[in-house]
């Protein structure tokens, strides 16, 4: 796996991003290789020439309750269908971890319903009330404060995750 920065992306990977991301979320077919906003970072598994698998990573700060953490989000984590069940999905999960480790960065956090898979990988769920900047193909809708379930965090560091009200000072993977 190689972790590229976004500016440093190809127009092929692109394409080759794009198509997974489509073939992975069929309801959310778009012409382009991201769903809300630009990653800072993306992380590209090949076998051979053929992108298998992807994520986006997003580093910024969130606020919990009265802390402060640094966290790198995944976004569109997707693995192509024909090489799913071969581990390279939690593969990919422990490398982006140990990637992680040697930055400046307190969580690895994530939005999915795949509890199984990311428990099994080391991530918890955390349900609280959060708050977000709204994004729906470019345009904002103001920020949005709701009830969500689908949480995930990986600690680091050994900081533990606070208590209370969850912004992300920016817009929801």
């Amino acid at each position: 796996m190689e972790i590229v920065q976004e500016i440093d992306v190809s127009e092929l990977h692109h394409k080759a991003i794009e198509a997974l991301r489509n073939q992975a979320f069929p309801d959310s077919q778009i012409s382009r290789s991201y769903f809300k906003q630009l990653p800072h970072m993306r992380a590209l598994h090949f076998q051979g020439e053929q992108l298998v698998g992807y994520l986006g990573l997003d580093y910024r700060v969130v606020s919990v309750g009265e802390e402060i953490h640094k966290v790198l989000g995944v976004i569109d984590f997707c693995v192509d269908e024909r090489y799913r069940g071969q581990g390279i999905g939690s593969l990919m999960l422990s490398e982006v971890s140990a990637f992680a480790e040697t930055k400046d960065v307190d969580f690895i956090i994530l939005i999915s319903e795949l509890h199984d898979f990311y428990s099994s990988n080391g991530f918890y769920k955390v349900q609280c009330m959060q708050s977000w900047l709204r994004l729906h193909e470019h345009t904002n809708f103001g920020v949005a404060v709701e009830h969500i379930d689908e949480l995930y965090v990986k600690p680091l560091r050994g900081k533990q995750w606070g208590v209370g009200h969850f912004d992300w000072l920016g817009y929801m993977y």
